[in-house]
């Protein structure tokens, strides 16, 4: 079945599809990452900012990837450069989907988390292969955690220890049954419930079979994801210490996969189907690599809430990026749109930046945008006005994942 490959702000009709059926599926489900639009007597989807996979009831699938403006540049080659840095940053950003109490709960549990393996490079993949690919890469060395259940049974051979009360009251008129208690490790925890679930309603198609064993593992509704990573970390504590750190890695990855996923409108999980917010994940990536970027320089990043900006209204404003060294502070906005030149800053992002700048005292106030390009540089942003905060464009790099400063 084919798959469809499209970009944001693309629009797909009916005449993209093998299929005509997967459209009007599509158009039923109201996704938020479409836009239903109705043009020249047709229907269309309009792509948001989105990016990832959507399983097809026919088989077949949607790839959406972001979209930066390239000229001279064919569909096939477009395609492949951006798979290249979406799962660079993809790789980057799938911690920053995890509950930030996650990890003082394993701080808490002295689970020290594994650094995970990277995932493989071949940027041929589509986005659907490439995750799947990753995440049975974790699945080769995550170990299953077991758990002793104590069973009574009442059968014709005993197992076990013979439970005199029960037997006496079941068994008076039947000598050759025994009801007896026995033990036997379970796979059906809650650490195992997170994988089998991830691998049901988000990876998909399997690289290899499942062991018998997983066949005894069930899946959980989605409203006990929560409830279940925290039962999967309690359940780590009882592991030897390597064992539980490499276990807790692999499990937050499919909790992370787990709050991608999208059900169609009847609660049915069509894998791989799973969808990244793109200015979300570009503001998490262009953070990290700031934080690696500075972090010689003795500068911190500093994880902010949001602060009142009025009284009357309740009002408030947080930064994307807060950046603190002892003697100097930066504030960023994070913008995920072409802003190659000054004549692409909007009025309301300038705005933005300035209640920022003036509101915290910032040394520096900067606006990150992203880039394909390495020769362009941060640029000063001059006010007819001098400010005391000296204000610029700042370009992220995606390809090489860093930002083009001006030093």
């Amino acid at each position: 079945m084919k798959a469809i490959i499209t970009f944001e702000h693309s629009c797909l009709t009916a005449a993209d599809f093998d299929d005509g059926q997967d459209f009007d599926w599509l158009i039923e489900q109201n996704f938020d990452v479409f836009r239903i639009e109705r043009k020249q007597q047709r229907w269309q989807l309009k792509v948001r900012h989105y990016i990832g996979v959507i399983g097809l009831p026919s088989g077949g699938q949607v790839e959406i990837l972001p979209k930066l403006a390239q000229a001279h540049i064919t569909h096939a080659d477009e395609v492949t450069q951006t798979r290249q840095w979406v799962q660079q940053m993809l790789t980057a950003v799938w911690q920053a989907l995890l509950p930030k109490s996650l990890a003082n709960l394993a701080n808490q549990l002295l689970i020290n988390p594994a650094a995970p393996n990277p995932p493989p490079i071949n940027h041929s993949l589509s986005l659907s292969e490439w995750l799947q690919a990753y995440f049975w890469q974790g699945f080769a060395q995550y170990v299953p955690n077991q758990q002793y259940q104590q069973f009574e049974q009442n059968q014709p051979y005993l197992q076990g220890k013979l439970l005199i009360k029960e037997q006496l009251q079941h068994n008076c008129h039947q000598p050759h049954k025994f009801y007896h208690q026995s033990e036997n490790f379970v796979m059906d925890t809650a650490g195992n419930r997170l994988v089998k679930t991830t691998i049901e309603r988000v990876i998909g198609s399997m690289a290899f079979t499942l062991p018998p064993q997983w066949q005894a593992v069930g899946a959980v509704a989605k409203d006990l994801y929560d409830t279940l990573l925290s039962q999967a970390l309690q359940e780590l504590t009882a592991l030897p210490s390597l064992l539980a750190q490499r276990n807790y890695t692999f499990i937050s990855f499919c909790y992370a996969l787990l709050t991608l996923q999208q059900a169609s409108s009847q609660g049915q999980f069509l894998t791989p189907t799973w969808l990244v917010n793109m200015p979300f994940a570009f503001e998490k990536w262009v953070g990290r690599k700031i934080q690696q970027q500075f972090a010689a320089q003795n500068f911190e990043l500093v994880e902010q809430k949001r602060q009142p900006l009025t009284v009357q209204q309740g009002l408030t404003i947080k930064p994307d990026i807060w950046l603190k060294s002892a003697d100097k502070l930066i504030i960023a906005d994070v913008k995920w749109k072409k802003t190659a030149t000054f004549n692409d800053i909007s009025l309301a992002d300038m705005y933005q930046l300035l209640t920022y700048a003036s509101e915290f005292d910032a040394d520096e106030a900067w606006l990150i945008v992203p880039t394909l390009s390495t020769q362009l540089k941060a640029q000063p942003i001059e006010f007819c006005q001098p400010k005391k905060t000296r204000f610029y464009l700042i370009p992220f790099a995606v390809r090489q994942g860093c930002l083009n400063l001006f030093y």
